[in-house]
Formats: structure tokens, C-alpha cells, sequence
């Protein structure tokens, strides 16, 4: 079997991780907004509300319609995030919130990289391993991830508002591949997706390393044990 080469990072639960609970984030906006709600209440609806929300980013002819359509879907979830929390909060002006909102996570500070990331990313930069990214997060990855001056150790980012469709389709991962330069076979994908997904990527020719099951250790030795199973799967052509 051909060698596994370059590695595909998925983003957020694996590379990137809110700065703060998300309760706390929305409890804060909503009160700029003349609305206030507890924040583990906030959070525990969002929980719930997202757990069954479809894929984003799909929907639209061309890539500018379908970034507006993120922003429909964030705003629907915001909404019932709010309403199933408390069905009887009134925003004067919803749309802005949603705005201000959505706007708060792009900004500086909001993200932060998970434990041992950092590491992860320059041992790869030191053996010279292509990387790329391929998430079902919306478009405000890249400058996420410029934020966190992580942005350039990726050769490209692969997204569903730019293809149309949502990971584990295959287009996104032949989309890395092909700005990689490598087979579809020489690729180890990164995440902390639904084992399902994962089984999906897998029967492409992906090896995959699960972040979940390396994050069911000690946390002391989470980090270092993703870099082990990261550089083991490059190492084992199987």
C-alpha cells in the first residue's frame, strides 16, 4: 500500500476550541441586546438545538449565496437556542444580535487551539508533512485560524460554502488532496466526528485518527498521545 504522506485536520474539537463556554458568549451578547438569561441555560439549549441541526453551507448556486445561507442557518439556531431556553425573550432588534453574534466568533480571542496543537503542527512542519483542513465549519474559518497564526501551516482549506457540499462527502477530500499533490490514499484525516462519518472517510482510503479516542486518556497525556497517533498513522502504510 502507498505511503500516507500529508495529514487533513478537521477544525473545530481538534484543532480549535471555543475560549469560553458558548452559554457565556451568548448570555453576554444577548445582554448588550436587552435580553438577559442565564448562561449554562443558554448553553445547554444551543447543546441540544445543534445536536440535530442539518449540514450548513450546502445550499446556494455559487459560493457568495451559499455564505449567506450560514448565516440563515446560524441565525435559525440562535433562535431556537433562545426560544428553547425561554420561549418568552423578546430581542428589539433580532437581526442585529444574530449579526453582532455571529460577529463575535470571528473576532480575536473567541478561539483558542486545543492542548498540544501547537506542538502537533511544528513536529509535522519539521519533517516536512504537507497539511491541509477539511471542516464543515462555515466561512469565517480562515481568519480564524489567521487569528491563532496557524492559517499558513495549511496548503489548503477545504470548506462546504466553497464546494457545496459537507464532510465526509468526498469532494472536499479529492479538493485536498489534489492542492496537496498526493493520492486520495495518502492522506491521515484528523478529527473528532461521529464514528459513523469517520467509518465513511475511512472506506475513501483515509487513515484516520480519532481525537475522541485519544481525549478518553489521562488529559495530562491527551496531547501527546494524539502526536503519537498522528505520526504512527504516517508511519504505517496499513
Amino acid at each position: 500500500m502507498s505511503p500516507r504522506t500529508a495529514v487533513v485536520f478537521d477544525a473545530t474539537g481538534t484543532l480549535i476550541e471555543p475560549s469560553e463556554p458558548v452559554g457565556e458568549v451568548y448570555a453576554r451578547v444577548a445582554r448588550a441586546h436587552g435580553v438577559d438569561l442565564p448562561a449554562w441555560r443558554l448553553d445547554d439549549g444551543f447543546r441540544r438545538i445543534l445536536r440535530h441541526a442539518g449540514p450548513r453551507g450546502v445550499d446556494g448556486e455559487d459560493e457568495a449565496a451559499r455564505r449567506e445561507g450560514e448565516i440563515a442557518w446560524w441565525s435559525e439556531i440562535i433562535r431556537q437556542t433562545f426560544q428553547a431556553t425561554d420561549s418568552t425573550a423578546r430581542f428589539a432588534d433580532f437581526g442585529a444580535f444574530v449579526r453582532d453574534l455571529f460577529d463575535t466568533y470571528r473576532a480575536p480571542g473567541t478561539w483558542r487551539l486545543r492542548p498540544g496543537i501547537a506542538h502537533l503542527l511544528a513536529e509535522l512542519r519539521a519533517r516536512g508533512v504537507p497539511m491541509a483542513i477539511v471542516s464543515n465549519f462555515d466561512h469565517r474559518l480562515p481568519e480564524i485560524l489567521e487569528a491563532l497564526e496557524i492559517h499558513d501551516d495549511f496548503t489548503s482549506i477545504e470548506i462546504p460554502s466553497r464546494h457545496g457540499r459537507a464532510k465526509p462527502d468526498r469532494a472536499l477530500f479529492e479538493a485536498a488532496a489534489n492542492a496537496l499533490g498526493v493520492a486520495l490514499e495518502a492522506l491521515v484525516y484528523v478529527g473528532d466526528d461521529r464514528e459513523a462519518d469517520l467509518e465513511s472517510i475511512r472506506a475513501l482510503g483515509l487513515a484516520v485518527v480519532n481525537v475522541r479516542a485519544t481525549d478518553t486518556t489521562d488529559a495530562s497525556d491527551a496531547p501527546d498521545d494524539l502526536e503519537r497517533a498522528v505520526c504512527s498513522a504516517l508511519e504505517d502504510p496499513t
